[in-house]
Order: C-alpha cells, then sequence, then structure tokens
C-alpha cells in the first residue's frame, strides 16, 4: 500500500475526529460509554479541543494518506508530552511541555456514571506513570476498511522515533485489539482496568484495558538504565 506519514494540518482535524468516531464505533466500553455514538455535540466537541490543542507545541498530530486514493486521509494519531511533576521547564524543543487532560465529555451524550467509574480507575494510573516527563498515546486511530494494512504500525513507529530521540518514555492505554500492536513495538504491561460491562443493558462481560510503558532508549537502541515508577 501506498501509505505516507505526513504532520496534519489544521484543516485536516474535521477529518480526524471523525476517523476518531469511525473506529471507536466497535469498542465495547464505547459504545456504552457513547450509547447515541458520534453525535453532532461530541464531534463538535472533540473538533473544537483539537483545535484548541494544535496551537500547542507539546501535542503532536500525524496522519497517513494512501497517495493513491488520491492521498485521501486514513489515519490519524495524537501525541502529548506531559509536564511530569520533576520535569524541567522547557523540553527538548525549549517549549513548555504539556499536563495530559482527556477531553470533556458532554453529559447528554454520555453514560455518566460509566464514564465517571472508567476515569475513577484510570487516573491514579495515569498519574502514577506521568510523573516523569512522558509522551502519552491520546488517540491512534484508522479507517475500519483501512485496519489491518500497515497504517496503524507507521504511525507508531513514527512516534516511538520522536521518543527515542527526546530520550523520553512512552504511556498507551490500549484495547486488547491493539495490544500486540504496543508489545511488538517494545512496550510492556504496567496495570489495567477491568469495566464490568454486564451491569448495563448494552452490555456483557468485562472488558479490558491495558496500560502499556515503553522505556526511554538512547540513539544507539540500548536502553538508558534507568527506572521509572
Amino acid at each position: 500500500m501506498p501509505f505516507v506519514v505526513l504532520p496534519c494540518v489544521l484543516a485536516d482535524l474535521e477529518t480526524c475526529s471523525s476517523i476518531q468516531w469511525e473506529a471507536s464505533a466497535s469498542i465495547p466500553l464505547w459504545q456504552i460509554i457513547f450509547p447515541n455514538g458520534g453525535t453532532r455535540a461530541l464531534r463538535e466537541n472533540i473538533a473544537y479541543h483539537m483545535q484548541h490543542e494544535f496551537e500547542d507545541p507539546n501535542v503532536h498530530f500525524y496522519k497517513v494518506i494512501d497517495t493513491s486514493m488520491p492521498e485521501r486521509l486514513i489515519a490519524c494519531a495524537k501525541w502529548i508530552v506531559t509536564k511530569g511533576q520533576s520535569a524541567p521547564t522547557h523540553d527538548h524543543d525549549h517549549v513548555p511541555a504539556t499536563t495530559f487532560t482527556p477531553p470533556y465529555v458532554p453529559s447528554e451524550d454520555t453514560n455518566e456514571p460509566l464514564f465517571s467509574q472508567w476515569t475513577a480507575e484510570a487516573t491514579p494510573i495515569r498519574e502514577a506513570y506521568l510523573k516523569d516527563r512522558t509522551i502519552v498515546l491520546d488517540d491512534l486511530s484508522v479507517r475500519p476498511e483501512y485496519q489491518w494494512q500497515g497504517a496503524g504500525k507507521l504511525l507508531l513507529k513514527t512516534f516511538v522515533g520522536f521518543a527515542d530521540e527526546r530520550v523520553l518514555p512512552y504511556y498507551v492505554e490500549s484495547t486488547p485489539i491493539a495490544y500486540n500492536m504496543y508489545i511488538h513495538q517494545g512496550f510492556r504491561e504496567v496495570d489495567k482496568v477491568d469495566m464490568d460491562l454486564g451491569q448495563w443493558k448494552q452490555g456483557h462481560g468485562v472488558y479490558r484495558i491495558t496500560m502499556l510503558y515503553r522505556d526511554p532508549k538512547r540513539k544507539s537502541g540500548e536502553p538508558d538504565g534507568k527506572t521509572y515508577t
């Protein structure tokens, strides 16, 4: 496939928001948290949040283009360089780092109890692993018809290289379907959140989100010897 990775431009963000909703439509947890799907209010909220972040030099949006279609945008990703509690004032690029804060979700389109439960369980884990400056994967979404064709791996490799150049660790919250892709790129499992979906009318069973971490590497590709907890 003639896929190319490029930085996003501002005009790409609306398409990226749509791809995010298309890709998440099959995720059981999100189906119940957002029972009405990607409503107009939700899409507008996410797009507005993306546009605001686009001006932040520590938030990085990238896209994959299928050059045969012609130049169709097929996948997007967003990485955030976090501050960390003990971080220096400026990072490798001499700009302030950003605190990782997931976007606000309008309550009228959200299963508020389940969303609050997920946030309550995930937040302490995030705080534990984001004490040091870290690159957080906030989103990696691929159009459903392009999944399993290499676009997601291209984006992931791009940002793995970004982190290694800066000797920074990575933090990712993975769905079961994406788990092996991260493991193959050197991530390790550090925690998990099991959500009981059976308590909701539309759900059944337990759905797991796994927290993964990748230690920073020097340019030689060797670990830097530090321990991050």
